[in-house]
C-alpha cells in the first residue's frame, strides 16, 4: 500500500517530513534547546508550517489556495452539520453505556465534566488541533490519495502517519490527554482518520470535518471515556467502538471499500 505514497513524491515528502520533523521538535523541547512556551500551540503550527512549505515547493500558490478551498464548502445538507456534531458525543455514550453494562450499573459511568476543557487556552487549543488537522490529514492527504486508493484504505493509511505524529507527544504525556497507550492510540486515530474519511468522500466540506473533529475531542475532555477519566481499559473500548461503528458506515452508505479503477 506505500508503494502508492512513494509515487506522489508531494504526499510522501510531506508525510516522512511531518513526522520527522515533529519528532525533532518535541525532543529539542524536551532536552531544553527551545524554550517551552512554543509547545502547546507551535506542534501544530509546525504542521501546517510544513504541508504549506511543501505544497508551495511543488506547486507554488495554486497549491496553497487548493488547500483552503475546500473550508469554504459550507451548503451541504444540514444533516450533516448535526451528524458530525453528535457522532462523537453518542460514539461516548455508546462506550460507556456498555462499560456500565459490563460493571453491573448501566448508568453508572455516564458522569460529565467541563473542568478541562473550560481552563484558560485548552479550547483554543482544541479549536487549532481540529483546524490545522482537518486541513493537513484530512482535505489534504486523505483528499489526494483517496484518488488512487479509495478512502478506506486511504484514511487508514493516514491514520498510521496521523499516529506517528502524535507518538513523541504521547511520550513526553504533556499537552495530550495523560498515559495515552499507543496501541489504542492507532486504533483510534485509525477510526478517526476514517470517519473523517467519510464525511470529506459525502461532503466536500473540510468545514465539516473540522465541526467532527471539533466535536470528537472536545468530547474526549467532557465524557470519562479516556485514561486520566475512565481508565485505560475504557479508552480501549472506546477505541474499539468508535472503529467498529466507523467501519459499518462504509458498507452502508459508502463509499465503496475497493479502491477505483484505474485507467
Amino acid at each position: 500500500m506505500f508503494q502508492t505514497i512513494l509515487k506522489d513524491r508531494e504526499l510522501c515528502l510531506f508525510l516522512i517530513l511531518i513526522v520527522a520533523a515533529n519528532t525533532a521538535f518535541i525532543s529539542a523541547l524536551h532536552s531544553g534547546f527551545l524554550p517551552g512556551f512554543l509547545y502547546h500551540k507551535g506542534r501544530f503550527l509546525l504542521l501546517g508550517a510544513v504541508l504549506v512549505a511543501v505544497v508551495f515547493a511543488f506547486r507554488r500558490w495554486e497549491g496553497i489556495i487548493e488547500l483552503v478551498r475546500p473550508m469554504t464548502v459550507w451548503r451541504i445538507n444540514p444533516f450533516w452539520f448535526l451528524f458530525v456534531l453528535l457522532w462523537p458525543p453518542a460514539t461516548c455514550v455508546v462506550t460507556l453505556l456498555l462499560k456500565g453494562w459490563g460493571n453491573g450499573d448501566l448508568f453508572g459511568s455516564l458522569l460529565l465534566s467541563f473542568d478541562t476543557l473550560t481552563r484558560p487556552g485548552v479550547f483554543v487549543t482544541v479549536v487549532i488541533a481540529a483546524f490545522i488537522g482537518e486541513i493537513v490529514w484530512v482535505s489534504y492527504a486523505i483528499g489526494r490519495l483517496q484518488k488512487t486508493t479509495g478512502v478506506l484504505l486511504a484514511s487508514q493509511i493516514v491514520g498510521i502517519f496521523w499516529t506517528l505524529w502524535w507518538v513523541p507527544i504521547v511520550i513526553i504525556n504533556v499537552g495530550v490527554i495523560p498515559d495515552l497507550p499507543l496501541d489504542a492510540l492507532l486504533v483510534n486515530m485509525l477510526g478517526v482518520a476514517a470517519m473523517c474519511g467519510f464525511v470529506y468522500f459525502h461532503t466536500k466540506s473540510a468545514l465539516a470535518v473540522f465541526m467532527l473533529q471539533l466535536s470528537l475531542n472536545s468530547s474526549l475532555l467532557i465524557f470519562p471515556v479516556v485514561p486520566d477519566s475512565g481508565g485505560v481499559p475504557t479508552y480501549w473500548l472506546f477505541a474499539i467502538v468508535y472503529f467498529a461503528a466507523v467501519f459499518m458506515l462504509y458498507p452502508a452508505f459508502g463509499p465503496s471499500i475497493r479502491p477505483p479503477n484505474r485507467v
